[in-house]
Parts: C-alpha cells; structure tokens; sequence
C-alpha cells in the first residue's frame, strides 16, 4: 500500500542527519529573521530519531572540529541553533568553559539531537528514501519531483512532491568486495559497532580483529582493549601503523569556504590532485590523543608480558574463511615481502570509511533530466544544485555528496555544515523567487 501526500512542498529533503539539520536551521532562522510565512518544507529520515553516529559514541572519544564550527555559528552567531545557545538552554555553558579541548563525542551527539528537535517544520522518521521521481506536466515540463519512500518498520511506501530536494543522505559505508560474502553477526562494518558487539554479548571473544588505520580504527582498538580485557586484539593496517592527521593550521584551511570556492574553479585532473592532497587532513590517521593512547597501550602490553594488543602493520587480508563452529579465519600477507599470515577471530570489525556514490542510486529515475559529465556524476553548481536539462524546473541539491567537485570540507565535516546549509538555502529562495529554472 502506497500512501501519497498530495500537497506540494517548496522544499523536501532526503536525511534529517547533520546536513538536513543545518539545512532546516537556515531555512527556519531566515523564517524567523524576515517574519514571513514559513518555507513549506518536508523532512524524510529513515532512522526512528537523529542520533549522530550512535553506534560509535564511544567512551572518552571526542570531535575532532572546533566546537564553534556547528550547525549555524559561522552563519549567524545569533541562531537559536548555535551549540553555545545548547549549553546556555542546559545549564552547562559555564561548566563547559572550565573544560578545554574538543567536545566528548557524546555531548555534541545530544547537541545533534538537541538542534533537529529545535526544527519546527514537519519531520517524519522511519522514511527511507528509495527515489526521487520527475513529475511530468501536460506540457511536456517536469516542474515537480515526487519523492517515494519506504517506512523500514512495516514496509509501507509513501510519497510527497516538492518543487525542491535536497539529497543529504550521507555517504554509504564501504567494504571491501573480499569481505562482502562474510558480513553478518561475526564480520560488520565499525558502523554498527555497538549493537554488533551487543549481539554477541553472550558468547566469549577470545580474539577480535579490527580491519583499517583510522580515526575510529584507533578508537575501536582502544574500546576493545577496555571491555574485553582477557581477548586477544589483532589491529591489521596496510602501510606502517596508525599515522596522524595532518595538523598544520595551513594545511587545514581547506575546510574554509574560501578553499572550496578555489576547489571548484579547478579543472577535473586539478581537482583531483588538490583533493589527494587534502586527504591526509581527515582520513585513513588519528589525531595526537588517540596515536598517544594506541603507543602507550601497545607499549605497556610489552612491558607486561601480556602480548594482548597485536599491530599487524604492513599487512593486508587475502583471504577469508568460516570455521565449523563460527570463527573468522583471515589469511594474510605482508605488503612488500609477501609473507603469510592467518589471524583466527570470533569478530572482525570493518574500518574500511566510507564512500561517495558518482550517481545517488534514488536519482537513477531522473537520470533523463541531469547534465552528467564524462564520469557519469552530475554536473553540479557552486551552489550544490545539480544542472538539469532546459524542460526541468526542480532544483536538486546534493548535500554532502559532492566532495569530489567542491572539496574536502564540503563532504562529511562539521567545518563547513552551516556554510554549505547557507549557500543551498540562498539558491534555494533565489529559485522560489524565481521558479524557472536558472
């Protein structure tokens, strides 16, 4: 049973994550700001709330963006959906003040959610977006998109129009193809951490190994070591151990707007050197608490004679098999000499990130009315709106999903979230002012 909204929305947007949440603070602030009637819009978010990252709150982990960098400071300092405004409305702005550093990754986790229950305009949860469909007028124009999703809980379908979307649907989690056959309750990418770990609550892990070297690889570890004090933990990386992000003040001006108005003026060669460039900022490494605390556990395993924490460095998977009685077996080989291997664990825990996809599978229906390049991704504006063919009026924007054409800090990052909302919600109006399309 399908159930259709019948009612036409000025903007819908897919997520109600980070970025749909920075995008409704914009719209609902200039709202508030300009007294006029409220931006007809509609939010979809297939999770039952928008809890960031749930499954990796980690004890003693942290963010690893300034505090300021939120869903509306560098917009407008005076939102009311600044997380200074969320430490003043709990009653811990001062305490917080005496505290230094960056924020525990669980409080700016209650801030995410704090901010999208601050939106007044229509959220629904248990909305899977599955496509994003044109609309096609008796004239031959497509002046709306209907926008088909699925409720996870009991599989109904339902449908709204808008004359905007907004995909923030975030990038998808990926493994590599030598593990996809094997994922389920033993093998699970680190997104799932947390229940993963649950369901195996009431068996013994005497090994566990965690697959990657980055920031929440380190923290994975580190977890680990923790709660499973008498388990073996195996920390297989490709190149020579856990390596720090880059740091340099300079070096990590590539999350200021500016660095993204230059990332886009490059040609497509220049782009993707320059984003080579700044991957070392933000993936595949760990920041100095994390790198600390690895060395120090690793070191005083050494000191004890425990041999508990195993670094596998240099080293990649090459195989991978089940036991009779349910263990993961990786068989091994080291990168540059070739030697073999074999780790034997009762879970393997995937830290391979995450991936964007060139084409957002729910665009596939629209694929007649997208200018695409020669790599078969949409040509996008500065402004993140997809370039449509001249008989389409609907403004598609890909939130968070251009890093490959606006750069590093338009991608996933905090750094840019309110900036990114702020360029999409000023098109956005630009467009409603003037419905045909740009």
């Amino acid at each position: 049973m399908t159930t259709h909204d019948t009612t036409v929305q000025d903007l819908v947007v897919a997520g109600f994550g980070p970025s749909g949440i920075a995008l409704a603070a914009a719209v609902e602030d200039h709202d508030d700001a300009t007294g006029a009637a409220p931006l007809a819009a509609r939010y979809l978010e297939k999770a039952a709330d928008s809890a960031w990252q749930p499954n990796l709150v980690l004890p003693g982990t942290d963010i690893q963006h300034h505090f300021l960098r939120d869903f509306a400071t560098p917009r407008d300092a005076r939102s009311r959906f600044t997380f200074p405004h969320y430490l003043q409305q709990s009653g811990r702005f001062y305490p917080f003040t005496l505290m230094g550093g960056y924020v525990s990754r669980l409080e700016w986790s209650d801030y995410v959610q704090w901010a999208a229950r601050q939106v007044r305009g229509a959220v629904d949860h248990h909305r899977e977006v599955l496509s994003v469909e044109p609309v096609t007028g008796a004239d031959g124009r497509v002046r709306t998109a209907r926008v088909l999703s699925r409720d996870p809980r009991d599989g109904s379908l339902h449908t709204v129009e808008g004359r905007n979307i907004a995909l923030a649907t975030g990038h998808e989690a990926y493994v590599p193809e030598l593990l996809r056959p094997h994922l389920g309750e033993r093998v699970f990418h680190a997104s799932k951490l947390l229940p993963a770990l649950a369901a195996l609550g009431e068996r013994p892990l005497r090994s566990i190994a965690v697959i990657g070297a980055g920031q929440t690889a380190g923290e994975i570890v580190l977890h680990l070591a923790a709660q499973y004090p008498d388990a073996q933990i195996h920390s297989v990386v490709r190149h020579a151990g856990f390596r720090m992000y880059e740091l340099g003040h300079f070096s990590n001006e590539v999350y200021f707007p500016d660095e993204t108005d230059y990332f886009y003026g490059l040609e497509g060669e220049q782009r993707e050197r320059a984003l080579d460039q700044a991957r070392a900022t933000n993936y595949a490494a760990v920041d100095p608490d994390v790198s600390t605390a690895l060395y120090q556990a690793v070191y005083q395993d050494r000191f004890t004679g425990r041999q508990r924490l195993h670094m596998h460095k240099r080293t990649e998977v090459t195989a991978v098999d089940e036991t009779p009685d349910g263990r993961v077996l990786l068989r091994t080989a080291e990168v540059f000499t070739g030697e073999s291997g074999l780790i034997e664990a009762d879970a393997v825990i995937v830290c391979t990130g995450y991936r964007e996809a060139a084409l957002p599978r729910q665009l596939a229906a629209f694929v007649p009315h997208l200018r695409l390049d020669a790599q078969g991704r949409p040509e996008v504006t500065r402004a993140y709106r997809a370039r449509t063919t001249d008989d389409c009026e609907v403004g598609i924007y890909l939130d968070g999903l251009t890093e490959w054409r606006h750069g590093i800090g338009s991608a996933t990052s905090f750094s840019q979230m309110a900036a990114k909302a702020d360029t999409i919600h000023r098109d956005l109006r630009a467009r409603l002012r003037r419905p045909v399309a740009a």
